[in-house]
């Protein structure tokens, strides 16, 4: 099994380039070298038409085409596959991929759930002037905790 992995826009000018770069190096420069001996040679020799530069790429791919298809050997170059994984194997990565996932998600809720911000209206109510930027269960005004000890008071009386 081969993986090409391609991220964000930057991978994908990358594969784009790497694309085009392999195009004319495999198709359209042997197609203008072909153009190029045609039109100097043949040309003038033999009175042969001049050729532009599609009709050179033609040229190379017919002969290309013609010595691959003549020549006994077949192609010079040979593609190995890597050896597969095992279900074991890829169920184990499966889940490693899963609990990391999982752990991303989690880091982002907890950085979420440290960020504490006040409104200007909380500020300017509370009845300290420094109080700390903290997120915490406690109450911030003096006042709440005052009026929840008198509730927990009249609870136990009945």
């Amino acid at each position: 099994m081969k993986i090409i992995q391609i991220d964000g826009i930057r991978g994908l000018i990358t594969a784009l380039f790497i694309g085009v770069c392999l195009f004319a190096g495999f198709v359209i420069f042997p197609g203008f070298v072909a153009m190029h001996y045609w039109n100097k040679y043949l040309v003038n020799l033999y009175m042969f038409p001049v050729l532009n530069l599609f009709q050179g790429v033609l040229l190379w791919s017919i002969i290309a085409i013609s010595y691959f298809i003549l020549s006994k050997k077949g192609l010079s170059v040979s593609f190995k596959n890597t050896p597969e994984l095992s279900d074991e194997e890829l169920d184990m990565i499966l889940k490693k991929s899963r609990v990391s996932t999982h752990m991303k998600m989690m880091n982002k809720i907890i950085s979420k759930s440290d960020k504490f911000d006040f409104s200007k209206n909380e500020v300017r109510k509370s009845s300290e002037k420094d109080v700390p930027f903290v997120s915490s269960s406690f109450s911030v005004n003096k006042t709440d905790s005052i009026e929840k000890t008198d509730d927990d008071k009249v609870s136990n009386l009945k």
